[in-house]
């Protein structure tokens, strides 16, 4: 029987694709074959251009654990619909297109310690952990090679366990002669410089020497950089490790608060706060404004003076509000004679006074005489009681605008206090989980001694005190990593906790072939799909047995969101 191939076929379109991609469909079929990945194979891809596939495509995944082994599972080879094929090749390789460095969850990182260095003086800096760095004075390069002078920002932190590897995104494998191996740590550090928000080098001629506060004192470890580029560690040799003796000490005495007020955290949210006030200034600029408070009249007093003088309305709008004005001379007047009032004056002027517009100053010449008098506006008979009726009704107006705004700025300023509030708590919770932190750390060590893991750097990176160990043994299966619906997850990375060996073994692509683990260790497995944190629980590992099948992991959803790596900890009770 002839079979019918159709060349002509119409290319399928970008929507007919995307309504195909179906991951669970593709991620319950598959399997693993070694080799290389068929996606890169030049005849697969030729293939992917030259033709459409009629029916079905078939896909091998690579076995990511053992180069050149063949899978144990028996279906190898699943048929799978050339769009469900083209969408999980396209998924994988965008995954495998990120960065060397790819925090799972954006959201939450370890934070880095900031300090300011004088170039030309070099530091000696002392970390919360109990780590130490030299710096030498001149140590530090623009890309030409050229000495710095001036501040240098440089940001450093520590990473000393899993929760640690995992959320800082830092690969943990190993690749030596072809065999993939995973590190368990004594410990790893992230060290960079910056002047002016631009990255520096260090000069190599002077190493920066680390003194790394560790948990572990064993001699087994190396010293490896990681290489971002080639996505490799290259190992540097022997670490010296210290052990020094030590009192009982108050680890919240060696808690250097500024140290906390110099991270990234930490400023962001006094960033925050400086906006809010700025925030609040612009609101209460933009508030309406009352109007004017009124002058309530004056009556005239018995046995006082007064002048009624002509005023241009214009210049004194105030003293027009009301008829029948007056003014009274003042009583510290020491001038003023009663003998002013027979005299006609060629000029009278009066301008505002001193006394907050109660006053006001009146000069009145005649020739040669010249006299200034300090009067005040007042009201007499009817005119008073006309003024005094025109001010309540002016003053009840003033007083609803000024309740009114009394009550815009008060809700400005509950609303501003109330984010300060929620910032400075913010700020207090950091330093209280820093103290926390620092507190576990030092009761985690031996109460008699402390591990110090000493080397020198000549550049900027990260460096890991390590031993590389082969996957955990005991119980092997094919894994498929689903959610609680049942459905396979759209996930590249899983990663498993091994409690009783500080490391973070990675296994990618679902679902996991050779998936391995000691039944006889405390384990918990983490993977993130779409940004949404998923664990299988360590109760939940006795149920799973080796065999040459598949088996389904059924992941817990992690709802809670997590602010710093502080909390992610407490979740899985590290």
């Amino acid at each position: 029987m002839k079979k019918k191939i159709n060349i002509n076929r119409p290319e399928i379109s970008s929507e007919e694709i995307a309504k195909r991609k179906n991951f669970d469909s593709v991620l319950k079929h598959s399997a693993t074959i070694g080799g290389k990945p068929l996606f890169k194979k030049p005849w697969f891809l030729s293939g992917v251009i030259a033709v459409t596939i009629a029916v079905v495509a078939t896909v091998v995944l690579l076995d990511q654990n053992k180069k050149g082994e063949r899978s144990s599972v028996s279906e190898n080879q699943v048929k799978l619909s050339n769009s469900d094929s083209l969408a999980l090749l396209a998924f994988y390789k965008e995954q495998e297109s990120k960065p060397c460095i790819n925090p799972p969850l954006k959201e939450v990182n370890v934070p880095y310690a900031v300090f300011k260095i004088a170039a030309e003086k070099g530091a000696k800096l002392e970390i919360g952990s109990g780590s130490k760095l030299t710096i030498s004075k001149n140590a530090f390069v623009d890309e030409n090679g050229k000495i710095l002078k001036g501040e240098i920002e440089l940001r450093y932190r520590e990473f000393h366990d899993a929760a640690d590897f995992f959320v800082s995104g830092i690969p943990m494998t190993y690749d030596s002669a072809g065999v993939k191996y995973q590190f368990e740590s004594a410990g790893m550090i992230e060290i960079l410089a910056y002047q002016n928000g631009k990255a520096v080098n260090m000069a190599p001629e002077k190493p920066i020497n680390v003194e790394m506060a560790s948990n572990y004192k064993g001699k087994e470890y190396n010293l490896y950089k990681l290489d971002t580029m080639a996505n490799n560690w290259s190992c540097l040799g022997k670490d010296k490790v210290v052990i020094e003796a030590l009192k009982p000490i108050d680890p919240i005495k060696v808690f250097d608060k500024k140290e906390i007020e110099k991270t990234p955290e930490y400023l962001t949210i006094e960033n925050k706060k400086l906006e809010i006030k700025k925030e609040k200034e612009v609101e209460m600029a933009a508030l309406p404004k009352p109007i004017d408070e009124p002058k309530k009249p004056e009556q005239v007093k018995k046995g006082k003076y007064t002048f009624s003088l002509e005023v241009d309305s214009k210049e004194f709008p105030e003293l027009f509000v009301y008829k029948g004005l007056l003014f009274e001379v003042g009583d510290e007047n020491t001038n003023f004679n009663k003998s002013m009032y027979d005299i006609v004056w060629d000029e009278a002027k009066i301008k505002e006074g001193n006394k907050n517009g109660e006053n006001y100053n009146l000069t009145i010449k005649k020739g040669a005489k010249k006299y200034e008098l300090i009067v005040y506006p007042v009201y007499e008979g009817k005119n008073y009681e006309t003024a005094l009726a025109v001010f309540q009704e002016k003053f009840n107006k003033y007083k609803t605008t000024l309740d009114k705004r009394l009550a815009e700025e008060a809700r400005v300023e509950e609303a501003f206090q109330a984010k300060m509030t929620k910032y400075e708590t913010e700020q207090k919770e950091l330093i209280r989980k820093r103290e926390e932190q620092i507190a576990n750390y030092y009761n985690s060590m031996d109460s008699n001694e402390k591990v110090l893991r000493m080397f020198s750097v000549n550049s900027f990176g990260v460096y890991n005190s390590d031993c590389a160990r082969t996957y955990p043994k005991g119980v092997l299966c094919t894994a498929n990593i689903k959610n609680e619906q049942k459905n396979n997850l759209r996930c590249y990375d899983v990663y498993l906790v091994d409690k009783q060996r500080n490391g973070l073994f990675t296994y990618s692509r679902n679902p996991l072939t050779n998936f391995s683990f000691d039944p006889t260790s405390k384990n918990m497995l983490w993977t993130v799909e779409d940004g949404v944190l998923y664990w299988l629980k360590p109760e939940q590992f006795g149920s799973i047995s080796g065999s040459d099948g598949a088996k389904d992991l059924i992941m817990n959803r992690v709802d809670q969101k997590f602010t710093n790596v502080e909390d992610l900890k407490a979740y899985f009770n590290f």
